[in-house]
């Protein structure tokens, strides 16, 4: 049982599984950007609207699943978000009226609302990202850099083989925990288990190294550095809806920024 989580991919067709993945990112840049140029928690939570309407209505992605990929930021949400309020100066502005107070721990509404802008940028991030890479496979994102952003082969098809390797990573991972355990390897204290995790990782790496050798010659065999222009079997065209995308999430992106609040 692989201990990664199964790949998000679009349960039905929508309109941003027809969208290239060039455009897709284009607009995603463009919402980070944003996302990240003031400290107003409403530009983040334009953002985060604009980005849960097109979840739902435009990407074909399982919602019941969304929340589950999208967890693993709680952590860091509450942790930059609890930093963010303690440690605002304005906590220790005096002529602040503190929202919350314990022993010499003031809270002020404006550190509040600094840790709510932190919060929203963090989930915009996330959003936006699986918005971007989830509705096509890998392989398509490869071929529309490569065909529409004329980003090297080598570069693009290596980085695509690279995600393709990287679920077996947790197969190897218990692949060599089952053969020290024949072995009479592990067990022990937290230092032996500390120590045997070091020795599985040195493992993985000869491993993985091994791996990329191989596929280094696999890629060379197939002319990737031979500098000759390549043909594609899978040919990425711009079209209307990418159009249309461009237009309606930069117009989003700077009506978040823009509009009055």
């Amino acid at each position: 049982m692989s201990l990664l989580p199964a790949p998000l991919e679009p349960t039905r067709p929508a309109f941003l599984t027809r969208v290239t993945p060039a455009a897709r990112l284009v607009v995603g840049f463009a919402w980070l950007i944003v996302d990240v140029l003031t400290l107003d928690p409403l530009v983040p939570a334009r953002l985060l609207v604009a980005g849960i309407v097109t979840l739902v209505l435009w990407s074909g992605l399982p919602l019941r699943r969304v929340p589950a990929r999208l967890a693993p930021l709680g952590v860091a949400i509450v942790g930059l978000a609890g930093f963010s309020i303690l440690l605002s100066p304005a906590n220790g502005d005096p002529g602040l009226a503190a929202v919350a107070a314990l022993g010499p721990v003031r809270i002020t509404a404006p550190a509040l609302a600094a840790g709510l802008a932190i919060g929203l940028r963090i989930v915009v991030i996330g959003l936006t990202s699986l918005l971007v890479i989830a509705p096509s496979d890998p392989t398509r994102l490869a071929d529309s850099l490569v065909q529409q952003w004329r980003v090297p082969d080598r570069f693009a098809y290596s980085t695509l083989a690279a995600l393709r390797v990287a679920p077996f990573m947790a197969g190897d991972w218990a692949t060599i925990g089952a053969a020290r355990r024949l072995r009479g390897l592990t067990g022990g204290g937290p230092l032996r288990r500390l120590r045997e995790a070091g020795d599985r990782l040195l493992v993985m790496l000869v491993a993985a190294i091994r791996r990329a050798e191989r596929m280094a010659l696999a890629m060379d065999a197939r002319g990737f550095d031979s500098g000759i222009p390549r043909s594609h079997y899978r040919p990425v065209r711009t079209g209307w809806r990418d159009w249309v995308s461009l237009a309606v999430g930069l117009g989003v992106a700077v009506a978040a920024l823009a509009l009055p609040r």
